[in-house]
């Protein structure tokens, strides 16, 4: 066996321009991310569909406790990762997770009062973001660490398949076990399952990488040292919209994607196969194109095109039939579903181009606390458009949310193209001011 993996170590590791030993430690890691956010989602849709019996303004608002534990907890983790390392919290992210996910299986059995089950949902929904929260620090930070001017957007696009493939994975798994009437209880096991066997893989197999402590320097030091950056100040009308779908979206699938619980189970395997595996392969060759061509904004640009474009085609088919709608158009789904994907890993290589090193926990930290707030804000604001003007509510956020973040992109500066990327020397002293 080794002497038939000998030749693919050799490849991936000049193919990435990684070193062996930094190709084994990203593959546990992405192995261990893929896992965990596979059981989470599973769990999330098992809250969601708990949810069911609100309006869709109070749903987003139960939603909203998520992100609300995550942006409020993220930035004390991001600078623990600096300050002690990362896999310490690495480990601490998949343990709450997995707690989160085995208490919430009692709290909808049947000796539960119903009226206590929205309360529930949300001290797990929190616990969820505070997992979420060292998650997401933790791991942006180790694939940083490995990474360089040569693979930064691969690798990014590598943790992006991983976790958009356990979502799909995870989410979609739960959405289709409910729909087809498989107890909430079981779903719930089997992803607090996965969830701890990724809290041992986490424990067993991934190393802590190499970084430069900062242990003299406090929180709060370190969240005014990145965020004094302009660049990373003018990512925010970029990010925010775009994840404000996303929660969008995560939060009202069963009302943009499934008629009411009618559409046949064919019709949704084409729509999410449409859009699923056409935006996979093109998160990793278009990583591969932005490392290669040093240029990150025509990417993002290109994939909030495309985003749009998948906006309206959801927009104009949501209501009875739609997914038979789209079942029909899937050719032009799985061409904008690959332009789409040609945004998250351009975005992420962008912020680590312009991170500093001593800081990089921090600064995804912060990204975390972008990315919370779009979660926010999606829920909320689509829960209450959705209550006051029904279907059209998806059309009206999808294309101001698209706009506003391709606006912002255009006053982004391309770190190819303006100034060296912060971390390309990974011997150069950190910044002090």
């Amino acid at each position: 066996m080794q002497s038939r993996m000998g030749p693919l170590n050799r490849f991936l590791t000049k193919t990435f321009h990684l070193r062996p030993h930094d190709l084994a430690n990203l593959s546990f890691l992405y192995f261990a991310t893929f896992v965990m956010r596979a059981a989470a989602f599973a769990g999330v849709a098992v809250m969601q569909h708990a949810m069911g019996s609100l309006d869709s303004f109070w749903k987003g608002v139960l939603f909203a406790v998520y992100p609300l534990a995550e942006i409020s907890t993220v930035g004390y983790f991001g600078a623990l990762c600096d300050r002690l390392g990362r896999k310490r919290i690495l480990v601490l992210a998949h343990f709450v997770t997995a707690v989160a996910v085995v208490l919430f299986i009692p709290s909808i059995s049947d000796p539960t009062p119903v009226g206590i089950r929205p309360y529930l949902v949300a001290l797990f929904f929190a616990m969820f973001g505070i997992g979420a929260a060292a998650k997401v620090a933790s791991t942006l930070a180790m694939v940083n660490d490995h990474a360089n001017v040569e693979n930064r957007a691969q690798l990014m696009a590598f943790f992006d398949l991983v976790t958009f493939g356990g979502l799909v994975a995870g989410f979609g798994s739960g959405f289709l076990a409910l729909k087809a009437s498989v107890p909430e209880a079981f779903v719930l096991g089997a992803a607090g399952i996965g969830v701890a066997v990724s809290t041992v893989l986490v424990l067993a197999l991934v190393r802590e990488t190499d970084f430069t402590p900062e242990p003299q320097r406090g929180t709060l030091e370190l969240l005014r040292t990145v965020l004094r950056n302009p660049d990373i100040r003018r990512l925010l009308p970029v990010y925010v919209p775009v994840v404000a779908l996303y929660g969008y979206v995560l939060t009202f699938t069963d009302h943009l994607i499934g008629s009411g619980g009618t559409a046949p189970l064919s019709q949704l395997l084409i729509v999410v196969g449409s859009l699923g595996v056409p935006l996979g392969l093109s998160l990793a060759v278009s990583g591969r194109w932005s490392d290669r061509t040093r240029r990150r904004r025509p990417f993002m640009g290109l994939g909030l095109a495309c985003f749009g474009g998948l906006a309206i085609l959801l927009a104009m088919a949501t209501g009875p039939g739609g997914t038979a709608q789209l079942a029909s158009q899937w050719p032009l789904i799985a061409v904008l579903a690959a332009g789409a994907g040609t945004f998250p890993p351009a975005a992420l290589a962008y912020l680590g181009d312009i991170v500093e090193r001593a800081v990089s926990g921090t600064t995804f930290g912060i990204y975390s606390i972008i990315f919370g707030t779009g979660l926010i804000i999606g829920p909320i604001l689509g829960g209450a458009l959705t209550d006051a003007v029904g279907s059209l509510a998806f059309a009206v956020l999808a294309l101001s949310f698209i706009g506003i973040s391709a606006t912002g992109v255009l006053f982004i500066r391309e770190p190819a193209a303006g100034r060296a990327a912060a971390p390309s020397d990974a011997s150069a002293p950190p910044e002090n001011g």
